[in-house]
C-alpha cells in the first residue's frame, strides 16, 4: 500500500486494516509511520471505548497551550456565538506565615485538560455533582494514565496539582447568543466549575478525595457535553494541541450537515486551539498533530493539506466502525476481509443488510427475551452490584439516550457502561 501524503496516518492504518488486518497494518507502519502512532492506533482499536465527556464551549475553545506572559489576567475565546472567558480569581494563601490573597494564575498545557475531562465525565456518567478522586493523588494520576508519577518539584504530581488548583480557582463565564426561536441563547455568568475543593499533597497521603460542583456549572454541562473516548484521550495526555484538535473534531465534525463540509480558515482554527504561533509554524504543527489524532480518531474527515481547512461530516469518536468516504472508497475485495473484528460497513461488497433501530430496553432487565443479552452482560461484567440499578443509572448518563440504534451497539455501549461501573464502585468499597 502506497503513502498517500493528503491523508492522515490514522487514515492509511485503518485502510491497511481493512484491507489485511493487524499484520498489513504493521507492514505498513515500517515505511509510513511511527511506532507512536501505530501503538495508539492499535490500542484504541483493540480496546472497547469509554465514554468521557467534555463541555461543549471548552471543545470549541481552548485552553492556554503555553504559560501565558502574565497568567493572571483573564483568558478571552471566541467562537461564533460562543464567548467564554476564564478569570484567575485570587485565593486566600498562607505565604510566610502570613494569609494573603493570591491569584494562582490560569490553567496551562496538558494537564488541567486532562484533569477537566475526567472531572466533567464523571459528572455526567454518575448524573452527580460530587466527583470523587481517589484515596491519595498517586491513585488518581494512575486512573488518568499517568504510571510514572514523581514527587519532586517539578514531578509530575506537583506539576498536576498546580494545574488543578488553577484550574478549581477560576471563574468562568459561558455564553452562547442564539435566538428564542431555537432556544439556544444562554448565558452564564461567574461560574466556578468547584465550589468545595481543599487537601494536600503528600506522597500516597491525602488530598482533596471528593469535588463538589457547582450546581450552575454541573446543569449546564448535563445539557452540553461532548461524547469522547476516554481510551483516545490517554494515548494523547502529553500533548495539549492534540487534545484540543481531538476534542474540536470531536465537537464540530458529527454536527456539520452538508456533504460538501465545511470551510474554515487557518486563522479560525488558531483561535479555536488557543495557539499564538505565527500561521506557518501552526500549519505545520497542526498538520503533525493531526498524524497522532487520526490514529485514535481514524473516522475523523479532514482535509488539512491546503490553504484552508476543509472540515467533514463524520462519526463521533465513540463509533468503533471504519466508516466515510475517505475510508470506504479503497479497500479490500471480499475474499480479502479483515480478520480483524473492526469491519467497513458501508462498502457495497460488504454491505450488510440494515439492522432495526432500537430503544434501550425499559424496566427491569430481569424478564423478557430480549433483555436476557443485556442481564447477562450486567452479571458477568458487573457482578455484585444490581443489573437493574446499573440499568437505571445507564438511562440517566448515556449520551443521546433517547436515540435508536441496532442492538449490537446498544449492547457495546451498555457492557463499557457496566464495565466501569463496577469499577468506581468496587473503588468506593474499599475505601
Amino acid at each position: 500500500m502506497s503513502v498517500d501524503q493528503h491523508r492522515p496516518l490514522g487514515h492509511q492504518y485503518a485502510l491497511a486494516l481493512l484491507d489485511g488486518g493487524e499484520a498489513n497494518v504493521r507492514k505498513f507502519a515500517q515505511t509510513a509511520g511511527s511506532q507512536l502512532t501505530l501503538d495508539a492506533f492499535l490500542r484504541v482499536q483493540d480496546e472497547e471505548p469509554v465514554p468521557a465527556f467534555l463541555h461543549s464551549a471548552l471543545c470549541a475553545m481552548s485552553l492556554p497551550t503555553k504559560r501565558p506572559k502574565d497568567d493572571t489576567l483573564p483568558i478571552v475565546r471566541e467562537d461564533g456565538k460562543y464567548a467564554l472567558a476564564i478569570n484567575p480569581r485570587p485565593v486566600l494563601q498562607n505565604i510566610d506565615g502570613r494569609s494573603v490573597m493570591r491569584s494562582l494564575g490560569v490553567p496551562y498545557g496538558a494537564y488541567p485538560r486532562v484533569a477537566l475531562i475526567y472531572l466533567l465525565s464523571q459528572a455526567v456518567m454518575k448524573r452527580s455533582r460530587d466527583v470523587y478522586l481517589g484515596r491519595n493523588f498517586t491513585e488518581w494520576m494512575r486512573r488518568l494514565g499517568y504510571q510514572t508519577i514523581s514527587y519532586g518539584p517539578r514531578g509530575t504530581a506537583n506539576l498536576m496539582r498546580e494545574q488543578v488548583d488553577r484550574l478549581l480557582a477560576c471563574e468562568w463565564q459561558i455564553r452562547w447568543d442564539g435566538t428564542e426561536a431555537d432556544d439556544n441563547a444562554f448565558a452564564v455568568r461567574d461560574v466556578k466549575i468547584s465550589n468545595e475543593y481543599a487537601g494536600s499533597l503528600d506522597k500516597n497521603g491525602s488530598f482533596a478525595r471528593e469535588i463538589r460542583m457547582s450546581e450552575v456549572f454541573y446543569s449546564h454541562l448535563i445539557e452540553h457535553a461532548v461524547p469522547l473516548n476516554e481510551i483516545a484521550i490517554r494515548e494523547l495526555k502529553g500533548t495539549p494541541t492534540a487534545l484540543d484538535l481531538y476534542t474540536y473534531l470531536a465537537y464540530r465534525l458529527p454536527r456539520i450537515g452538508s456533504d460538501k463540509g465545511q470551510v474554515i480558515s487557518w486563522d479560525q482554527l488558531a483561535k479555536h486551539l488557543g495557539n499564538e504561533a505565527d500561521t506557518k509554524r501552526f500549519r505545520q504543527t497542526v498538520r503533525e498533530t493531526m498524524q497522532l489524532v487520526s490514529a485514535v480518531y481514524p473516522n475523523a474527515n479532514v482535509d488539512l493539506s491546503g490553504r484552508k481547512v476543509v472540515l467533514h461530516p463524520s462519526p463521533a469518536p465513540l463509533e468503533r466502525k471504519l466508516v466515510g468516504p475517505h475510508l470506504r472508497a479503497i479497500g479490500a475485495s471480499a475474499e480479502k476481509a479483515p480478520r480483524s473484528s473492526v469491519t467497513d460497513t458501508h462498502r457495497p461488497d460488504t454491505l450488510a443488510p440494515a439492522e432495526p433501530l432500537l430503544a434501550f430496553p425499559i424496566g427491569s432487565l430481569e424478564y423478557g427475551a430480549r433483555e436476557t443479552a443485556f442481564r447477562q452482560i450486567g452479571l458477568a461484567k458487573g457482578h455484585p452490584w444490581s443489573v437493574d440499578n446499573m440499568a437505571d443509572a445507564f438511562r440517566q448518563g448515556c449520551p443521546d439516550f433517547e436515540r435508536r440504534r441496532p442492538e449490537k451497539e446498544w449492547l457495546r455501549i451498555w457492557e463499557a457502561f457496566v464495565t466501569k461501573y463496577a469499577a468506581r464502585r468496587a473503588q468506593r468499597s474499599s475505601v
